[in-house]
């Protein structure tokens, strides 16, 4: 299925590996990440808070990202089905 693209345009960090996202198109969904925070570039972010914490929102690209260049995309934070797979495929990792 294909989707309208849309940009992450506020991120709010709300415990753990939790955050409220909203999105260009006014949507807001809470996503816990800890599921999709796996292998080496996600290691310092998955173990350490204060790394989480460092979330914020590429300008250009409009995806989550962190400082070491670790991002997640912006569809497959917003629409359920694109989560959901997501989700499922970290399971199988």
């Amino acid at each position: 299925m294909s989707h309208p693209i849309v940009d992450v345009t506020e991120v709010e960090v709300l415990h753990a590996q939790t955050v409220r996202v909203t999105f260009s198109d006014g949507v807001v969904k809470t996503r816990d990440l800890t599921p999709l925070l796996w292998g080496p570039v996600f290691d310092q972010i998955r173990t350490d808070a204060c790394e989480f914490a460092r979330v914020r929102i590429d300008p250009e690209l409009g995806v989550l990202c962190w400082p070491n260049e670790a991002d997640l995309d912006s569809e497959m934070l917003r629409y359920d089905d694109l989560w959901e797979e997501s989700i499922a495929l970290a399971r199988t990792a």
